[in-house]
């Protein structure tokens, strides 16, 4: 491509705002939900920091990708926030079904995952539910209850709302 020339960008075919809001999810209806909290973070020079700054950490690309390790990378974080998520809407539809959950655990998996030799990534994720006391039946329906509610899990399984700006 000579210099100084932007690359051309294929153009995409003109849809009807019919079809285009009939190939949406049914979940990406803005006007069924209301926004209840905003969390802001941004991330430069190897960072990642809250806008309140409750958190504040350096990232890195751990060591089996071919990164420095030595610091806590986006998968982990990721990990750390499903878990917390999941096991906060546990407890809440535990809590509807006066079910004692006290010492529930939840761990998660998340595996950057890539497709032969392309640079097509993505992420498979892998929950462990642990619900001591919890009879094996109540349990099992409390964890597919929880797993329809939870946010992120709606997100991985339906598709998030996502908008990208340029600034």
């Amino acid at each position: 491509m000579p210099e100084g020339r932007p690359a051309e960008r294929p153009q995409r075919p003109e849809r009807s705002e019919r079809s285009e809001r009939s190939e949406r999810p049914e979940h990406f209806d803005r006007g069924r939900y209301d926004d209840l909290y905003t969390a802001r973070a941004s991330s430069a020079h190897g960072t990642v920091a809250s806008d309140d700054g409750t958190l504040d950490v350096r990232v890195k690309a751990p060591g089996e990708l071919g990164g420095p390790g030595g610091a806590t990378n986006p998968e982990q974080l990721l990990a750390a926030a499903y878990a917390s998520c999941f096991h906060n809407s546990l407890a809440l539809v535990a809590g509807r079904q006066g079910v004692h959950t006290s010492g529930a655990t939840v761990d998660t998996a998340v595996t950057l995952r890539k497709r032969g030799t392309t640079d097509d990534y993505t992420i498979a994720t892998d929950l462990t539910v642990r619900l001591p006391g919890v009879e094996p039946e109540t349990a099992r329906r409390l964890v597919e209850q929880a797993h329809g509610e939870c946010p992120y899990s709606r997100a991985f399984m339906q598709g998030a709302e996502v908008h990208v700006h340029l600034a």
